[in-house]
């Protein structure tokens, strides 16, 4: 048997429909035992930049910067690690709390485990949706000139545990918690997504 954590479930809502990193991110957090709502986390915490189209042009921030639109436009994109790390940090500052979110993106699936799970805190994976395969999306251009492809079908889910052939997640696409995929197609995606992954460790 393996080991699998008692989180707090999520699901994305109409009001805010992108933003699986953020929603993870809260699910995270309340486990924690931080009160906090997604809203509270989006307003406050997560650094954002819009998407403009201009003359048949999309530009747009650095994902690895800031989050690609908002997560209460449907037509947004997202945001990778950093991002995510910079607001967690920033939350846990704001309150006080003795907690730091590290960038784990390249590290393993079996090191986060180890790093995250086996301690007792679930881990933020991406992957794809449903775990099934991504392709090329969108492609838009910062302001330094850096030319961004999304990549469609990503998404950032709440690892909290693994079986001998599985892992399970809370996902936040699903009405349910506990969702649970083949640990084998997982880690396919999780490395086509170049392993991105944020733990949460004591400061």
């Amino acid at each position: 048997m393996g080991t699998i954590l008692r989180v707090p479930h999520m699901e994305l809502t109409d009001e805010c429909p992108c933003g699986d990193e953020c929603l993870s991110a809260v699910m995270l957090l309340r486990y924690l035992g931080i009160r906090i709502s997604m809203n509270e986390f989006v307003d406050f915490f997560l650094p954002q930049g819009q998407m403009r189209r201009k003359d048949g042009q999309l530009t747009g921030p650095d994902p690895d910067v800031l989050f690609a639109g908002s997560p209460y436009d449907k037509n947004s994109f997202g945001c990778y690690p950093e991002v995510i790390v910079k607001a967690l940090n920033s939350c846990f500052l704001q309150k006080g709390l003795p907690y730091k979110a590290v960038n784990a993106t390249g590290r393993s699936t079996e090191e986060l485990l180890t790093e995250g799970i086996s301690k007792g805190v679930p881990v933020l994976y991406w992957a794809s949706e449903g775990m099934k395969p991504t392709h090329p999306g969108v492609s838009w251009t910062c302001k330094d000139g850096k030319t961004v492809r999304w990549i469609s079908g990503t998404e950032c889910m709440l690892l909290i545990g693994s079986e001998p052939n599985e892992l399970v997640f809370n996902d936040p696409e699903k009405p349910e918690g506990a969702a649970r995929y083949s640990r084998m197609t997982a880690v396919k995606r999780h490395a086509e997504l170049d392993k991105r992954a944020v733990i949460v460790n004591l400061n």
